[in-house]
Formats: structure tokens, C-alpha cells, sequence
């Protein structure tokens, strides 16, 4: 009987997994650049429809980052409408990830993300224009979270052996939420 119950139970569960589609829109960029390190600092959303927006970004960078080290932090926003921290809280070294010598589910799916939509190629950031053109968070590469608004804050530094210096802040403000399913018939009909 309890095993019934089970099975039924998961039906429902795997039903209303496929019913609706988990997005996650973004609402709002902020670049916070250290600006000894980066100048000429552009962030941008671009709403494409109602389930999703499109990110550019476009820096130049002053000096060369040799060894960049990325933290990112996810914040939920709660009853009391403030950030609090949620699950993640992740520090590497993105040539370690890139060179394959760490496997950091985070810092594969920042490299994954920086392959797609930017201009950066390798692990280490030549003085000149960095750029990032129609970036979204797509479903595939992050867990699902519960729906709600969420703070994802990714801090860019370099590090070598002696001190660790800030380059920059960027944070994203996102909404988790079911797929908008739009209501027009189609044309012709």
C-alpha cells in the first residue's frame, strides 16, 4: 500500500516537473570596477520578452590578469525584501579550471558561461577591451532553484604569491520563476 502511495506521489511530482519550465530572468546588472585596474565600465539589460533578458558588459582593462581568481555568492531575497546568503559560496582559479586541474561544478559552469558570451578565450585577461554580448543564465548550466528573486555576486581579482587585489564586482539580480506562456492564438487561424 505504501509503495502505492510512493508511486503516485512521484507521478505527481514528475508530472508537475514537466508541466511548467523554470526560467531565470534577469532584472538588473551593477558593475562595481576597481578603477585603478578597469575603466570605461558599460552594464546592460536588454529585456527580450517576458521570460527572458540579454546582458552586454564591456570593460577595458588597464593591466594584464595573470591569475584570476573568481568568488561567487548567491544571495536570496527573503520576506523581509534583503539579500541573505544561499548555498553557494564558491572561490577558484579559473586557469585551474580551464587547464583541467580542478573540477569545481561552479567554476565549470562561470568557464562554460565566459566561453559563450564573451571575448575572453584563455584563463589569463591581455590589457585591452573585454566584452560580453546577449548573455543569459541558461536553465542547463545551474541548478534549479525555488522561485523567488535572487543576488548572484561574482568578484574578480588577481592573485599571485605575495597579495590578492580586487578588479572588480559584478552583480546579478534575477527572478526564478515558472516559464510565461504567451495567450495569442497563432496568425492565420
Amino acid at each position: 500500500m505504501t509503495l502505492t502511495w510512493l508511486v503516485l506521489l512521484g507521478i505527481c511530482f514528475i508530472w508537475h516537473m514537466t508541466d511548467s519550465q523554470l526560467v531565470y530572468k534577469l532584472n538588473n546588472i551593477e558593475c562595481l570596477p576597481n578603477q585603478s585596474r578597469v575603466t570605461n565600465v558599460s552594464c546592460k539589460v536588454k529585456a527580450v520578452s517576458w521570460n527572458m533578458a540579454l546582458v552586454n558588459m564591456d570593460c577595458y582593462l588597464i593591466f594584464p590578469i595573470n591569475n584570476p581568481t573568481i568568488r561567487v555568492q548567491v544571495f536570496m531575497k527573503d520576506y523581509s525584501n534583503q539579500f541573505k546568503p544561499f548555498l553557494i559560496d564558491a572561490t577558484f582559479k579559473l586557469c585551474e579550471v580551464v587547464e583541467r586541474k580542478s573540477f569545481l561544478p561552479y567554476g565549470v559552469m562561470i568557464w562554460e558561461l565566459f566561453k559563450s558570451f564573451t571575448n575572453v578565450k584563455s584563463c589569463h585577461f591581455s590589457p585591452g577591451q573585454v566584452s560580453a554580448r546577449n548573455g543569459y543564465l541558461n536553465t542547463s548550466y545551474v541548478p534549479p532553484f525555488p522561485h523567488g528573486q535572487y543576488q548572484i555576486t561574482v568578484m574578480f581579482s588577481d592573485s599571485n604569491s605575495t597579495h590578492t587585489e580586487s578588479v572588480g564586482i559584478v552583480k546579478f539580480f534575477l527572478q526564478a520563476m515558472d516559464q510565461i506562456k504567451s495567450k495569442k492564438r497563432p496568425q492565420g487561424t
